[in-house]
């Protein structure tokens, strides 16, 4: 036996149902047939045939009214809710509102500090769309998920769609205004220092560019994400090494300082990835996808 079968051998045929929802809410059979483009006749034929299979009859017939019986009133509700939702579905996987959505991801660290500041700039420059917005602690693959637009951090170096540069930004020593002192490689060193865990960009890397017999002690704290050696940097836990695009909104409100003007140039930066089995010309990606570049540049 069939799953199909075996789940919903109970279900009576769809256009049964129908008329009897359309009958109920109308209360006539003859308003019923006009919603669904029937004869009155078909529609009570439909709701005869309802009631014949449940063995329980739905309606009371007056001469001007339809009358639901206990049964029909406690049927009624479920039926409708049932259309509802496979209506509700099939609008948002299928019809115009899944198409204007947008589903975009962004490592976690630039959704807080870059992009969600921004966003209100596009919504009131494009107030008709409608944004899914994700975050992903890595520039890890999409699984399960359908991303319009992917912004991962990394080389470039993917092979799952049209990858195309957003922007690159040199990495910094950022420290709380009372940690700083001098800002020489070897006063750095004396630290605490904060490093993120996963990256090229390491304190190693770092020293040995501006100072390679400095002495150097392992970081007080190895963290995953840069927010948070940002947030521990504006506690006076440390120095935190970050790209510079991170440490702009805690510069500008003065929680940190740069701790050196020495920094280390970009090797990597943020990308835009537009999934291959996706259809990025649609109006509204294409839309996102040149607003980002655009503010990547300013």
């Amino acid at each position: 036996m069939s799953y199909t079968a075996t789940m919903y051998k109970e279900l009576p045929p769809l256009p049964w149902l129908r008329a009897f929802d359309a009958s109920a809410r109308l209360g006539s059979f003859t308003l019923a047939a006009e919603e669904l483009g029937l004869t009155p006749s078909a529609v009570s034929y439909q709701v005869r045939g309802l009631e014949a299979q449940l063995g329980h009859k739905l309606f009371r017939r007056e001469r001007k009214a339809l009358i639901l019986t206990r049964l029909g009133q406690a049927y009624r509700p479920v039926v409708a809710k049932a259309f509802a939702d496979l209506d509700a579905t099939t609008s948002n996987l299928f019809g115009k509102g899944a198409e204007a959505e947008i589903t975009l991801r962004c490592v976690s660290s630039l959704n807080l500090l870059w992009l969600v500041p921004r966003l209100e700039h596009f919504k009131a420059a494009n107030p008709d769309s409608r944004l899914r917005v994700l975050s992903a602690s890595w520039a890890e693959l999409a699984e399960g998920e359908e991303i319009d637009v992917d912004i991962r951090y990394g080389d470039g170096n993917w092979s799952d769609g049209e990858v195309v540069p957003l922007m690159t930004h040199a990495v910094i020593p950022v420290c709380a205004p009372a940690l700083r002192s001098g800002g020489s490689p070897r006063s750095l060193a004396r630290g605490p220092l904060i490093e993120l865990a996963g990256v090229v960009d390491t304190w190693r890397h770092f020293f040995a560019l501006h100072e390679p017999d400095c002495d150097i002690q392992e970081p007080a704290y190895k963290v995953d994400q840069s927010l948070i050696a940002l947030e521990l940097a504006s506690r006076g836990q440390g120095i935190a090494l970050v790209a510079e695009v991170f440490a702009q909104p805690y510069l500008q409100s003065g929680k940190l300082v740069q701790a050196s003007a020495l920094t280390l140039p970009p090797r990597q930066g943020h990308f835009l990835v537009l999934p291959s089995e996706r259809n990025r010309f649609r109006p509204e990606v294409t839309a996102l996808v040149d607003w980002l570049r655009n503010e990547a540049q300013t």
